[in-house]
């Protein structure tokens, strides 16, 4: 490489790509990835990642090569240090860190990528060739897909793509016939899903209005609903069944995100907090009734077409805050954030009245 002549006109043939953290902000960087491969259609492209965000990536035609970063109680900074030195023999041209912090930069440098692109957050700029600018009123206030973009600055990329790309089904996945027909639904059968999990129980509206939420969908319309969580919200997930008929609410098992993706897209309708499976949803292009308390719309609302969502937030003085739950606020009578308290069921089901009439 001709270390005079800018990165965007260098010769570059690898590159590798450090990914965030969680499932949403992955699903963010997806359009970013698909201008990437516009601008680098030979170069070979590697994603680091959790697990389960590697299941979105796999196939993926941004990507050649998803490869998995040690994370879990058996994986200290040692596994993750000779994780990154094992990564050499890769010869990375372009190394792109997604996370701001310093640990993430340092483990992209391990890679031995010749030239590093990330934010200067954190004390990295010793880290990174191309240190980016930023400042923490953009981190705040940015929309993620361009927060990513940013990042991409050195590469003189065109714009990001406002389609995803499809899912590619993967050896081994159910089809989607298959995954409806395990809880007893035919494929062409009409059905709403709807998540109540979060990350941090604080974040999630009421399990108790999400029941008698499903109690008006089915009494008002008839609609049949499938619930959405990890096997940890099984509780949470019969609890609100439990407001229903039996037969009229179904729970998805345990499914790889390809799968998941593809039962989203049939649903005529997503109902959830503010998560990565309302990522997922938009990422398929399912319309969205969304419950944002504690979390900026602004930074990570879906990725589509707004007469396609409904975003039901209180844009309170304090939103969106840092998320310190109850040091900052006071806890409602049911120990939420009143951001969330505050949204009825009446709301949400108003909500996608309105969204049904659009769509």
């Amino acid at each position: 490489m001709d270390e005079s002549r800018p990165l965007y006109d260098q010769d570059i043939h690898s590159i590798v790509l450090w990914m965030p953290n969680w499932i949403g902000d992955v699903v963010l960087t997806l359009p970013v990835l698909q201008s990437l491969r516009r601008a680098y259609p030979t170069a070979r492209i590697t994603a680091v990642v959790k697990s389960p965000s590697d299941e979105l990536l796999l196939g993926h035609p941004a990507i050649n090569t998803v490869l998995l970063l040690p994370s879990g109680s058996n994986s200290g900074l040692w596994t993750r240090i000779k994780f990154a030195r094992s990564l050499k023999k890769y010869q990375f041209d372009v190394g792109i860190v997604f996370p701001n912090s310093f640990g993430s930069a340092f483990l992209l440098s391990l890679t031995g990528a010749k030239h590093r692109l990330g934010y200067n957050t954190d004390g990295r700029d010793i880290l990174l060739t191309h240190p980016i600018p930023t400042t923490d009123h953009l981190k705040k206030s940015q929309y993620r897909v361009e927060y990513f973009f940013k990042i991409f600055s050195p590469l003189k990329m065109d714009v990001p793509d406002t389609v995803f790309s499809p899912v590619i089904k993967q050896e081994g996945d159910i089809s989607i016939r298959e995954a409806l027909l395990n809880i007893g639904l035919d494929e062409d059968e009409e059905f709403i899903t709807l998540h109540p999990g979060t990350s941090k129980v604080e974040r999630s509206w009421h399990v108790e209005r999400f029941g008698i939420l499903c109690q008006k969908i089915f009494k008002e319309g008839g609609k049949k609903i499938v619930l959405l969580g990890t096997q940890s919200e099984e509780k949470l997930l019969n609890r609100i069944k439990n407001y229903c008929p039996p037969d009229k609410v179904k729970i998805i098992p345990a499914v790889n995100l390809r799968v998941l993706a593809g039962v989203l897209k049939k649903s005529r309708l997503f109902i959830g907090n503010d998560s990565g499976m309302m990522h997922l949803a938009a990422m398929v292009g399912t319309p969205i009734v969304a419950i944002f308390g504690p979390g900026n719309v602004g930074t990570t609302g879906p990725y589509m077409a707004p007469e396609n969502c409904e975003i039901l937030t209180e844009n309170y003085s304090c939103s969106p805050c840092r998320q310190r739950f109850f040091k900052e606020c006071k806890p409602s009578p049911h120990n939420k954030p009143y951001c969330l308290e505050d949204i009825t069921v009446k709301n949400v089901y108003e909500a996608i009245h309105r969204l049904l009439k659009r769509i």
